[in-house]
């Protein structure tokens, strides 16, 4: 799966990997390749039976079958217990770097409270090990479908009772700061950064003071609201995936499901309209075109970390592909909204 598939997939997204060039195809393996492969399901089965919550062990609850779903920076399984299909959360390698889980888990549970998410069974706020019940009847949406005029009008309420809910969450999301982060571990496993980061990187930084003017009171926010993100139940439409919640301008999660949906120009306008309730104002499109180039900046920096911790070069290169393709958009990004924000050409020259 590629790093884009990757950055879209949500742990509802179930994946059927087909054989890579030069693998062995279903019902031709060599018998070796059978025994390495019975093993590795083996050690797996072993790994995440040794990861089910202690309650369950203790009642005699053991692992009757496992199956790979999909997720970015972390591992999930949904996995048979007890006659029970469950969704079993394994964080990723190094992301405790970078998310606190149990800021995720203090956030996760108000917004179940509050009917925004389903329930966790079980949430290691240390670890980061989750345990939530697999919704069935349930999918997650993706590109195409989020477009569809319908669904976009449904999501853009979800949203507006969202963050018009006064849901507090623990901590705040601030780009700017996450960008410092991501840059100083990229840099502590000495990375390879972009051609002409640093002075993209500077003028990227630059806007933090002008669009801290136009920003309103911070509300509760998702902040990584790919439409996988979302899914559609029996019940209505729901948020999963709280790694990246907290505190933040409401643009942001606008400028998130607008970007990795794809929409156009017509998309996004209808989108924006249903979200406000009338015309839009302009303070909110500038701040959505602001944080749409944030966050391609962001997601550039984040495949750095996630090509460095891959110890498959296929993937590595893969990471490195993505964040090059989201780097050069940010890139394009970058000249209008520093316009928008009357930042000169001149200005821009003397930083180059």
């Amino acid at each position: 799966m590629s790093a884009r598939e990757e950055r879209r997939a949500g742990p509802w997204a179930l994946i059927s990997p087909a054989a890579a060039p030069g693998e062995a195809k279903p019902g031709r393996e060599p018998k070796g390749d059978n025994i390495l492969e019975g093993l590795r399901r083996f050690i797996d089965g072993r790994r995440i039976e040794a990861a089910l919550p202690p309650g369950l062990r203790r009642k005699g609850v053991v692992l009757e079958g496992l199956q790979p779903i999909g997720g970015l920076t972390n591992r999930n399984y949904k996995v048979f217990v007890g006659g029970e299909a469950l969704v079993l959360r394994l964080p990723g390698r190094g992301t405790g770097r970078f998310i606190d889980r149990s800021t995720e888990r203090a956030n996760h549970e108000a917004a179940a409270r509050a009917g925004f998410t389903p329930q966790s069974i079980f949430f290691d706020g240390r670890t980061g090990v989750k345990v939530t019940r697999y919704l069935h009847q349930s999918r997650a949406l993706d590109p195409a479908s989020s477009r569809d005029p319908g669904t976009s009008s449904s999501v853009a309420r979800l949203l507006s009772s969202f963050h018009k809910s006064g849901l507090r969450f623990v901590n705040d999301f601030n780009v700017f700061r996450l960008i410092r982060t991501y840059e100083r571990v990229a840099r502590g496993r000495f990375a390879r950064f972009y051609e002409g980061y640093a002075g993209i990187r500077d003028r990227v930084l630059s806007l933090e003071r002008p669009l801290s003017v136009l920003a309103p009171e911070r509300v509760a926010c998702h902040n990584d609201l790919v439409p996988e993100n979302i899914l559609v139940t029996q019940e209505g439409l729901t948020l999963i995936d709280w790694e990246y919640s907290g505190m933040n301008d409401p643009a942001w999660d606008l400028a998130s499901f607008t970007l990795e949906s794809g929409y156009g120009e017509e998309d996004e306008n209808r989108f924006l309209a249903a979200y406000y309730g009338g015309p839009v104002p302009e303070r909110l499109r500038i701040r959505v075109e602001t944080y749409r180039l944030l966050q391609d900046f962001l997601w550039s920096l984040w495949s750095i970390l996630q090509e460095t911790a891959s110890k498959d070069s296929r993937k590595a290169r893969s990471y490195r592909e993505y964040g090059q393709d989201r780097y050069a958009r940010a890139m394009t990004r970058l000249k209008p909204v520093e316009s928008r924000f009357g930042i000169s050409r001149h200005t821009e020259d003397r930083r180059e």
